[in-house]
Parts: structure tokens; sequence; C-alpha cells
């Protein structure tokens, strides 16, 4: 009772200062602004009756087997969290941790938001036994792991994608110094160097109690090898699941798309509209298709067709999670 006290009252305290609320009103406006905008200049001159007919002339079965492989994913994504939580002391059940997962998907879908689904995810980690910084670096953890190997996967696909190479600039250059600082990160979580602690320990910083906690909880995986091994493989099964996920939507929907270009369009376009300049990728997630799947030949009403299938069962899966958080104690 007293640690649902102090989640509940630490947001609303934070949200009762107006200039906080008038600074998420603005930047949430702008949100919707920026996801109109983009969604008016892709319709415009785009016949809707395209785009529907693409939709409606999808394989039924293909999608159904495409979104089915979201819920595998769950299952994948649950074992590396409780792998992370045993490293930290903590255990539950799959069970628990993939509705947890599919509740995540309900608050990242109606939150202007798409990190709204890892705070409650760190909830659940906290009442689990963690501690509030130890549960923000497990999930944090999880899902920077996730996005290394998406970023692996991209950096194999240069091999072979002459069709998006071509059309973007020093991209090697770019998709190779992120996947570097990427790795370079995880580096200083689980094997840091012996001064590091005593560094960080030494360090005058602003409210430095609160941010030396996280640094320590971050630091708590160290010497965690095997751990890493195995998350970094269950990630990687993770991020072909979803790879192939998308592959079945373009083959439902008839797109010449081949199935190694999608190790290199996915990581893309997931960072992309990972970007908080729009609700939920909305407009930003329809014109990054458009422009990587013009590399192929695919119209403007197909790609928009690939986007609107894929996020719809996305707020389907959102419509699942709100269900059970419905009824979740």
């Amino acid at each position: 009772m007293e640690k649902t006290e102090a989640v509940v009252n630490t947001p609303v305290s934070a949200e009762a200062k107006p200039g906080v609320k008038w600074r998420k009103l603005i930047l949430n406006l702008v949100k919707v602004g920026v996801s109109a905008g983009l969604i008016i200049w892709i319709l415009r001159g785009t016949n809707l009756s395209e785009i529907f007919a693409a939709v409606r002339e999808a394989s039924v079965w293909l999608l159904v087997l495409a979104f089915s492989l979201h819920f595998i994913g769950f299952t994948i994504s649950a074992f590396r969290w409780r792998m992370l939580l045993r490293s930290r002391g903590t255990d539950t059940s799959i069970l628990f941790l993939v509705e947890s997962y599919l509740v995540g998907m309900f608050f990242n879908n109606f939150l202007p938001s798409t990190i709204g689904g890892d705070v409650y995810r760190a909830y659940d980690s906290w009442r689990l036994g963690q501690s509030k910084s130890g549960a923000l670096a497990v999930v944090f953890v999880d899902r920077f792991l996730g996005l290394l190997a998406l970023m692996l996967f991209a950096l194999l696909a240069l091999l072979g994608a002459n069709e998006l190479t071509a059309s973007i600039p020093y991209l090697f250059l770019w998709i190779g110094l992120g996947t570097v600082g990427m790795l370079a990160f995880v580096w200083l979580i689980f094997m840091p160097p012996r001064w590091l602690p005593g560094f960080i320990a030494n360090l005058k910083l602003p409210f430095g109690n609160k941010i030396r906690g996280i640094i320590e909880a971050f630091l708590a995986f160290q010497g965690q090898r095997a751990v890493l091994v195995k998350a970094l493989i269950l990630s990687a099964l993770l991020q072909a699941n979803v790879i192939l996920h998308y592959y079945l939507i373009a083959r439902a929907l008839n797109l010449p798309i081949p199935f190694f270009s999608f190790f290199l369009i996915v990581p893309l376009a997931t960072i992309i509209t990972m970007l908080p300049i729009s609700v939920n990728g909305i407009g930003v997630r329809e014109n990054v298709y458009i422009f990587f799947f013009a590399a192929f030949a695919v119209t403007k009403p197909e790609a928009v067709a690939f986007a609107w299938i894929a996020y719809g069962m996305v707020v389907l899966q959102g419509v699942l999670g709100g269900i059970l958080y419905a009824f979740r104690r």
C-alpha cells in the first residue's frame, strides 16, 4: 500500500505545477499539428480509394499470421526481461511479464507518447521489488538491447541493400557510428572499467544523489557477461521476428520488396518513428515507408496501406492491452 501511494503521488505533484501543465499541453498540440500536417501532405494528390483498395486486396491469412507473430515477440521479450530482473535478484512468471507488455501497448497507443508503455513496465518492475532507479535501469537496458540488435541487423543489411544505400547519402557512416556508440554504451554497463565507479562517486553533479543512484543502478549489471550474451541472442530472435512480421504484411499486399531489405528498412523506420515529434509516429510512419518503398517502385497508396495496416495491428494490441488492464490488479 505504501509503495502504491508513493508512485501515485509523485507524478500528481509534478503535474500540479501550472508551468509543467502548459508545457505538456503545448508540446502535445505541436505533436498533433505535426501529425495532422504530415497526413494532409501525404493524402494531397493521393486517391483514398486506391489505399483502401490495396487494403481490401491484401491476403487475410498472411495478415493473421503477421499479427500472431506479435505474441511470439511478447513471449521472447518477456524471457529477456525476466533474465535482466533475475540478474538483479528479482523473479516472476513469464505470463505476468507478457501481460505487462500488452498493457504497455495500451499506454503506448492511447497516450501522446511512445514511452508510456516503458513507464508502466518500470512500474511493474518496481512492484516486483526493484528500486525506482533499478526498475528504470532494467526497462531501459531491455529496450536498448533490442535497438542494438536492430542496428546490428541494419549494419549487416547494408552489404546488400543497394537500392536504399544509393538513395540515402552516408547511410553506412551513420549506421556504423550509431552501432559503435550503442556497443560502447553496452560495454560501459556490463563491463565498465575499474576506475568508473570511483569516478562517478567523486562527481559533483546537480541532484547528485538521484543521478548517482541511477548510474549505480546501471552499474549493477557489471560483470554479467553471460546475461548480456543471452539477452543479445534473445534480442536478435525478437528483431528477426519483427522483421518477418513486416515482411509478411508486404507479401500480403504483394509488394515487390526482398526479405533481406527489411533488415535495413525496419531498423531505420523504427528509429525515425521513435523521434518525439508527432503523436505515436502518425504521419512520420507513412512518410518513412513512402520514401523507403519508392526504391522498389512501390506506389504511394501501397506504402500508405502498408503503414496503416501495420499501425492498425499495433492499435489492436493496445485495445487488447486496455481490456487486460481493466481486469488486472
